[in-house]
């Protein structure tokens, strides 16, 4: 096949040349044209990944919200139980909060 480009800017010949490592404007931009088509498949690979990552930390903030709650809550219950032992506070059972002899 063949396949003719007119009015190529100079530079970008030269660009193509340089990035690619190729002696010639031709061969150059097939290679450009070869890595161009592979790295879109790297581009479509990063952001399947991109997703993935982004799933697990949602995910985890999930479970950390929810941890917060849980704490929270045993933080409340906690509190209630030492308004419950307040009242008890003078107990003559060793085994409780405010023990005196």
């Amino acid at each position: 096949m063949m396949l003719t480009i007119r009015d190529i800017p100079h530079g970008l010949v030269n660009e193509a040349k340089f990035a690619t490592g190729k002696g010639t404007g031709s061969q150059a931009f097939i290679a450009g044209i070869q890595q161009m088509l592979h790295l879109r498949e790297r581009v479509a690979e990063q952001r399947d990944e991109i997703a993935r990552l982004r799933n697990i930390v949602a995910r985890q903030q999930q479970v950390l919200d929810q941890a917060r709650d849980s704490a929270a809550l045993l933080v409340e219950a906690c509190a209630q139980g030492d308004l419950f032992f307040a009242r008890e506070s003078q107990s003559t059972n060793p085994l409780r909060p405010g023990y005196v002899r």
